[in-house]
């Protein structure tokens, strides 16, 4: 089978989302070695130049050509498409051509297709290819299926558009955030609508598609995979030879800002700091202006409580050894998070043996057992957030009990060779005549 994957933005991107297609693309590569090379199994990655989510409408971080990784990783070979800036004279020509696109391939109105194309990326080389009907000059083979993610990004419209044009299948995962405003307009159920199958990761997901108008067969459910044996090889020293810090230790990693708790974590350790004096935190990931603000103030009232601060821009990725440590040598892993369809960070901290605090809300009721591989807490409610940390750094047989539950519930369930396979299984059922010539 020959497979296209399109997510938003690929490695060096290091969002879920993007993640998920990538290690699915390496899954399916495995599943083809030793066969023949002139065989149909082919993967190629199409994405585009945006590192961030600002560049996805002209405004971040891009790799350029004559960098490492912009047409191959691991070997996946890469098919990447330049984001038209928005402050450029041509930008209301592309996206009146992916407008046009999306009427006369999908029949969906400008305010439908509008939703997604505000958010980006509009792919000049893309449409033009798809405008004039070369398209099949840029795809190297014969595809079989095409399959993207995630909401709410022009993207999806564009491989809509490919599966018409080479009359194959459409998948998309569209790792639904239900709690965040820009995902309850009911259009975009009518975009996902088009797709030939949903893949949900819970069945909470599952369940809000259906209420919005999808068919429960359309949707398949299968959740996110972690990469255990990355998580297994001891990495500690790699985090403490670069910094230094002390027990009982807190970890955050995921997008700074208010959605994914990292404000309320950060309000919330003066209060643990009272009882707990010689506690340590570290956040990864990338920053916002409002939790630069608050670390700074924190900072400067409690200068003795110590916390290390990292973005991507000092890390090399998913593994990097640097991450990796610091998921080891913390007491427990808390994101107490409203924006995650399923949340892998939570994987990584339970393929490390450590319990996890997230927020006592679908879908992370159906992910994480409350009392039993994790503590739940209401959203942004610092004292709840203050006595669930607490309850866990206070009792090191709790937190190392629910460490090994998390750490065999995640053996059994999100091993990435078994969800690749279920999702092969996915294509070949709704599979038809390809009739690219």
């Amino acid at each position: 089978m020959n497979i296209l994957l399109f997510p938003t933005r690929f490695f060096p991107a290091i969002s879920g989302g993007d993640f998920y297609l990538q290690r699915l693309g390496k899954e399916f590569l495995k599943m083809n070695r030793g066969r023949d090379k002139d065989s149909h199994n082919k993967v190629l990655i199409l994405s585009t130049n945006a590192l961030d989510f600002g560049a996805l409408h002209g405004k971040g971080r891009y790799i350029f050509e004559k960098q490492k990784y912009y047409g191959q990783f691991q070997n996946l070979s890469l098919l990447r498409f330049k984001i038209q800036k928005i402050d450029h004279k041509e930008y209301k020509k592309e996206e009146r051509d992916l407008q046009r696109l999306c009427i006369e391939f999908l029949g969906l109105s400008n305010e439908i297709s509008n939703i997604l194309i505000k958010n980006g990326p509009i792919l000049p080389l893309l449409n033009e290819k798809l405008l004039s009907g070369n398209i099949k000059e840029i795809i190297p083979f014969k595809p079989d299926v095409i399959h993207c993610s995630y909401l709410p990004y022009a993207n999806l419209l564009y491989t809509l558009i490919i599966s018409k044009v080479f009359k194959i299948p459409s998948i998309v995962t569209p790792f639904l955030h239900d709690s965040n405003l820009r995902y309850q307009n009911h259009n975009l159920f009518k975009i996902l609508n088009k797709f030939d199958k949903i893949i949900a990761c819970t069945n909470y997901e599952k369940k809000k598609y259906i209420e919005n108008g999808i068919e429960a067969y359309k949707i398949k459910v299968l959740p996110m995979g972690v990469d255990m044996d990355k998580f297994q090889k001891d990495k500690r020293i790699h985090f403490l030879k670069n910094f230094s810090i002390h027990s009982p230790i807190i970890l955050f990693c995921g997008h700074k800002n208010y959605e994914k708790g990292a404000l309320s974590l950060i309000e919330t350790l003066p209060l643990i700091y009272e009882e707990l004096p010689n506690i340590s935190a570290i956040f990864i990931g990338s920053s916002t202006k409002a939790f630069n603000y608050k670390l700074r103030t924190l900072k400067k009232n409690f200068p003795s409580l110590k916390i290390i601060n990292l973005s991507p821009d000092n890390l090399s990725g998913v593994f990097d050894p640097i991450k990796i440590g610091a998921f080891q040598i913390a007491d427990l892993f808390c994101m107490p998070s409203r924006s995650d369809a399923y949340g892998i960070a939570y994987l990584e901290a339970w393929a490390c043996k450590k319990p996890v605090i997230a927020i006592r809300k679908n879908p992370m009721t159906e992910i994480i057992n409350d009392n039993t591989d994790g503590l739940l807490v209401k959203f942004d409610d610092t004292n709840e957030l203050k006595s669930a940390i607490i309850k866990l750094l206070n009792d090191p047989k709790k937190r190392e009990l629910m460490g090994e539950k998390g750490f065999l519930k995640i053996s059994i369930n999100n091993n990435w060779s078994d969800i690749a396979a279920k999702t092969i299984e996915i294509y070949t059922k709704i599979g038809r005549t390809n009739e690219y010539e």
